[in-house]
Order: structure tokens, then sequence, then C-alpha cells
């Protein structure tokens, strides 16, 4: 469990942030997004206990990070930047900081090096690694212990296609079958939709969101409705008659400034069979985008 609540912070004069309120529930991965420089990294290093909060709240397991620094070892943090020692082979980068942590366990050493595919290159110093094999070194480093609280930092940074869909099906299933609490930051939304239940996006150091994901997709509005027919001549001229302006898109017809019950009425009672109707949702980019741009706070 991480709780934050009005947290503030100011650094050199800057206010970096002002009154962060969040709370990530066991089992629950929750996203944590803005620009670079919104204030993402300082609420990390705020929740480690790195940092002393100006006012405000700031609870991660029960306990006050600042109060208790041995509630580390029951947390894994991934940053953005790997922060390997890079002459050193795999195994002891692992090995080093699993005893700093002080939850050492060489099976489970071996373990993560299996599962993260690192075993070929556990006697190579990090050096000569690529990028992405990099990564995951990091990655196996984080889950050291097997913590009840994830910190990550754009985690799928440098990864291929192939270990970025692995990776997000593993944290999936490690915060389900663990309880853990994950607060997960990222400027790769399609990672958003697919593995986070909860979102809050923080501009200049202010929440503008922070609700479910269903919810973070209400907050803008829809951008008309998408029908499926299969006499679409005939929806389009009705449709045009009654003054929208339809398009063909992608099998469907995109009707912009309409509801799903306006449209659908019009072409039943024009004896035309909908197959389907929905709302043409903006993607998440585009919400975020949105959001971004205007700069005031979502209730």
């Amino acid at each position: 469990m991480i709780v934050l609540e009005d947290v503030r912070k100011t650094i050199n004069g800057r206010e970096i942030l002002r009154e962060i309120s969040l709370t990530v529930k066991p089992g629950e991965i929750h996203a944590y997004l803005g620009h670079n420089g919104a204030g993402k990294t300082t609420t990390f290093r705020l929740t480690l206990g790195l940092l002393v909060p100006d006012s405000g709240r700031i609870e991660v397991l029960g306990l006050n990070p600042l109060r208790n620094p041995e509630i580390r070892a029951r947390i894994g943090y991934l940053p953005e930047y790997d922060l390997l020692y890079p002459n050193i082979s795999v195994w002891d980068n692992i090995r080093r900081y699993s005893l700093l942590k002080g939850v050492f366990d060489e099976r489970e050493l071996r373990d993560l090096l299996e599962f993260f595919e690192l075993r070929k290159y556990s006697k190579k110093k990090v050096s000569a690694l690529s990028s992405g094999t990099q990564r995951r070194v990091a990655m196996a480093r984080t889950f050291l212990g097997s913590p009840e609280v994830l910190i990550l930092d754009e985690p799928t940074k440098g990864l291929d296609p192939e270990w970025r869909l692995k990776f997000k099906r593993f944290l999936k299933d490690y915060a389900r079958k663990n309880s853990a609490s994950v607060l997960f930051s990222t400027h790769i939304l399609g990672d958003v939709d697919e593995v986070c239940e909860r979102v809050t996006i923080i501009r200049n150091g202010r929440a503008l969101f922070s609700g479910s994901l269903d919810e973070f997709r209400r907050s803008v509005p829809a951008r008309g409705v998408l029908v499926k027919v299969r006499e679409v001549e005939k929806a389009l001229a009705a449709l045009e008659k009654a003054g929208y302006a339809p398009k063909l898109l992608k099998g469907y017809i995109l009707v912009e400034n309409a509801e799903p019950s306006d449209v659908n009425g019009l072409l039943v009672g024009n004896g035309i069979t909908v197959e389907e109707i929905k709302r043409n949702e903006p993607s998440l980019e585009e919400v975020y985008s949105m959001l971004y741009e205007r700069g005031i706070a979502h209730p």
C-alpha cells in the first residue's frame, strides 16, 4: 500500500509538488504520468524516503518511509536509468545489490537470471551488454526479495517488443499473486492501457486527474459514434438527409457530434438494421494530450 496525502515539496526555491494525493492499493498497478520535469521522480524519491516532504503525509506499507528506512528492503525500485556497475559481471551486480538490500538468496538470484534470460550473460561485464539486456539486468535486480511495493520509472524503456510484452504479462501476474502495490511511470500509453487499473496525471507538480482508467477515458468528450450496417449507401443517405456529415472509417460509418441513441433511432426508423454501434472514444494519447494542454484539474 502506498499513500500520499497533500504532499508538497520545494527544491531550490521551486515548488516541485503541490498537494499531491494518491493511493495505490495492494494488487493494483497505478500509472503516474506527466511530461519530463512534472515531478514524477521527486514523488518516487519521497516515497522511498530519500527526500523530506515540506508538508503532507506519506505512508508505504503503513509506515513513514523516513522514520522507517528498513521498509526499503520490501520495495523494488527501477529507476529510468539503470545505474548498474559497468565493470563487474551481471551475477556480481545482482548479488551485490541483494547484499546491500539484505535479501541475498542464491536460489532466487538464479531464478531471476533464468526468467529474465540472463543466465548466458551472468559472467559478462555489464558494459559489454546491449542497452536492452542491461535493462533486463536492472529489472531482475528490482524483484529481489519479492517486494511488496514496486516503483517503476519507464520500465519498458529500451526493451524490444517481445520483452515488453513478456514483462507486462509478468508484472500483472506478479501484482495479483503477491498483492503488490505498483506505481508505474511511462511515456508509452499503450502500456498503461494493458496493465494499469488507475491513473494519476501531474503537470507542474499538480494533479490534473486521478481515477480509474475508465474515468480517465471519459474525462474528455467522445468524438461521435461508430456504426456498422450492411446497407451502407442507404445509411449514408439517411444520415446526410438528417444533417450529419458521415464518413467511412475502417468498416464503420463515423458520425461526429452525435449520440448512439439518436443515430440508432434514425437508422432503425429508416428501415436499416444496425449491426453494431458504439462511441468513438479518443485514444489514451489523445485524452492525455487534451487534459495536459488544458491544464485544468479534473474532479
